[in-house]
């Protein structure tokens, strides 16, 4: 196909739908502004430790298995160690395991026995959502407010590092939406659902997905693959019409003519690049929220740590009123994180709860997390590693109104047929999800090529 398309960004998304592109014989060059590719993806090894200055894993799809096959990666997967599925929130001080099945959710000790009644009468639930509902409100009216308190927020938190109460159920959680909407009834919903036959993953595929080096391996091989189209250290400045040509681009460098465009940046970058052709989404764009998250690693050798941390970590709701969000037990999850005799513990501060808390310095980002997993772990002596990240803008957050984005970038689709938007901002905020999208983003691409 003797088409030339321009790639903006090198994240995980822009990695992906350069790939599609080059793989079906696109002339794609991608245009990333940083030193390197992989935008939230990095993985670092200091004093023998592993660390992902960003996503730790993701959930398993076909998407991302095909990719691997694709890449020849798949031997490189990190097998999650067996007691890695336990799980645990913080309740009243003390660690509390999650539920793992049914059995365990009315045998456990999380939810109170008026809690778990009221699960049970969900499916006689007749009220829907309505317009701008948010996550906790959806889950209270369905499922209660303890639910909300001791689940839902938490899992807010390790997902979005968001507020349940600010994101839109209908823009963040949209299967659990559709789910009421056409069946009165998550429960009911989840029976009747019409498994995709196409989407079932190999027996014995784990839940989360990360590699033996770290998440980076992902994105190290798309870049081996397109190092002749990528070129690092190139902003874009602007993107426009050029008559019946395509879309021309400019950067430092000069001017170039492309048949079509895919804007892979974040939403606020996105924002500014379109802002000439279409003004209204751009201020959409410039209005997703992305709160500030800080990571701190610690280590410490196992006799300084007294409680068991053989299980996945933990998470903290909003109600505990502790200055973290949650805490992941990087070593006891996957292999090679850490020399033996030692734990590496992965903690996250900030998000929407506690934005102002990452302005701290990260001595005294430190010290938090210090104190709180000596408070609540039982920590003893000082960490023989540790290392921080501070990410200015995290994840977007797909809050109450947030459906005003997805309407506009369909109506800009519409004006603008050869370019397209791709992101965690857009259509899911996991490296899956941005697989998945990244995929379909160069399948509309190449059909708009072919017309």
């Amino acid at each position: 196909m003797n088409k030339r398309v321009a790639v903006i960004g090198g994240g995980i998304s822009g990695l992906c739908a350069a790939f599609r592109l080059k793989k079906a014989g696109v002339d794609v060059i991608l245009f990333e502004s940083g030193a390197a590719v992989g935008g939230n993806i990095k993985t670092e090894i200091r004093d023998g430790f592993l660390i992902e200055n960003g996503p730790n894993s993701t959930l398993a799809s076909r998407e991302f298995l095909d990719l691997l096959a694709d890449l020849g990666i798949a031997d490189k997967v990190a097998t999650p160690k067996p007691n890695s599925k336990k799980r645990y929130i913080l309740k009243a001080g003390r660690l509390v395991a999650l539920p793992s099945g049914p059995l365990d959710l009315l045998k456990g000790d999380v939810f109170s026995a008026t809690a778990k009644l009221r699960l049970l009468k969900e499916p006689f639930v007749r009220t829907r959502s309505p317009k701008g509902e948010s996550v906790a409100a959806f889950f209270e009216r369905r499922l209660g407010k303890e639910i909300v308190d001791y689940a839902v927020d938490p899992f807010i938190s390790g997902i979005y590092a968001g507020d349940p109460n600010r994101l839109s159920i209908r823009s963040a959680f949209t299967r659990l939406f559709e789910m009421e909407r056409d069946h009165g009834s998550l429960l009911m919903g989840a029976m009747r659902s019409k498994k995709d036959k196409a989407a079932k993953l190999p027996k014995g595929t784990p839940r989360s997905i990360t590699f033996k080096a770290g998440m980076q391996t992902l994105t190290d091989a798309l870049y081996e693959d397109l190092k002749a189209n990528v070129r690092l250290d190139t902003s874009v400045d602007s993107i426009e019409r050029n008559g019946s040509e395509g879309y021309s681009i400019r950067t430092d460098s000069g001017e170039e003519i492309f048949d079509a465009v895919v804007v892979s940046t974040p939403a606020h970058a996105a924002a500014r690049l379109i802002e000439g052709l279409d003004l209204k989404l751009a201020g959409e764009l410039a209005g997703v929220y992305y709160p500030p998250v800080s990571v701190v690693f610690t280590a410490f050798r196992q006799s300084q740590v007294k409680a068991d941390t053989s299980g996945f970590g933990f998470l903290v709701p909003g109600g505990e009123q502790r200055k973290i969000l949650g805490s992941l037990w990087t070593s006891a999850v996957f292999e090679n994180r850490a020399p033996g005799g030692y734990h590496l513990f992965t903690t996250f501060i900030g998000g929407s709860r506690n934005a102002d808390l990452c302005d701290n310095s990260e001595d005294e980002l430190i010290k938090i997390a210090l104190d709180e997993l000596r408070s609540i772990l039982g920590v003893e002596g000082e960490p023989v590693f540790t290392a921080v990240k501070k990410w200015k803008k995290a994840i977007p957050q797909y809050n109450i109104g947030y459906e005003k984005v997805p309407t506009a970038i369909d109506s800009f689709k519409n004006n603008n047929p050869g370019i397209r938007l791709c992101g965690n901002y857009y259509k899911g905020i996991s490296v899956s999800d941005c697989v998945k999208n990244g995929g379909l983003t160069a399948t509309e691409i190449l059909d708009f090529l072919s017309s």
